[in-house]
């Protein structure tokens, strides 16, 4: 396969074009599972952050919202970095929370508990609400299923996956925030307890 330039890879996608997307797959997704394979991942790993990051520039792209300081693969390369961190930081946290639990180490457990109740009602409400697709695709997220195979499974096409992905979690935030009680519960028992935890 030949060498393309930035330029080439940027029209070629915006035109549609197969080859720019299969150079870059090429080219940089080996360099990219090395790095993550030397910071605790595996290739399955490799190939979602590289789809996440591809599916980025792409919409960049459609968007006329790329903008270049260096070299696309550079660009490329610093995005999967900063997805693979903010990942290996979601697992971190999701381990620190797992062994709280298992060792008992908790303050105030009634208060907690009961303020936790509260809040898993609303979302519920809020969930259950929601249209069909948005519900199934973000289960499947939560399941940490690749946006491929949802995309798969479900018969949608990859990037339809990842734009009601972000469209259903706006929605269900907004459902959460003006929810009756949960306004009930911000003001007359002071609870700031962040939403984000039930739906990212």
């Amino acid at each position: 396969m030949k060498k393309y330039t930035d330029q080439e890879i940027i029209q070629g996608i915006k035109s549609g074009e197969s080859f720019a997307v299969r150079f870059l797959v090429r080219d940089f997704l080996p360099v990219i599972r090395y790095f993550i394979s030397k910071i605790n991942g595996n290739e399955e790993d490799a190939k979602d952050i590289f789809q996440d990051a591809l599916f980025i520039i792409i919409e960049k792209i459609y968007n006329n919202d790329l903008v270049l300081q260096g070299t696309l693969s550079t660009y490329l390369f610093a995005i999967c970095k900063n997805l693979w961190l903010m990942a290996l930081d979601k697992q971190k946290a999701a381990k620190n929370y797992e062994l709280r639990r298992s060792t008992g180490h908790h303050e105030n457990d009634f208060t907690e508990s009961v303020d936790s109740g509260f809040y898993e009602n609303i979302f519920k409400q809020c969930f259950d609400s929601m249209d069909e697709v948005s519900q199934k695709i973000l289960k499947m997220y939560w399941m940490e299923i690749p946006p491929t195979e949802i995309a798969r499974k479900l018969g949608y096409t990859y990037g339809y996956v990842r734009k009601k992905k972000s469209e259903s979690m706006k929605e269900l935030k907004n459902r959460i925030i003006c929810h009756t009680d949960y306004k009930e519960l911000e003001r007359n028992l002071n609870i700031k307890q962040p939403i984000s935890k039930y739906y990212e």
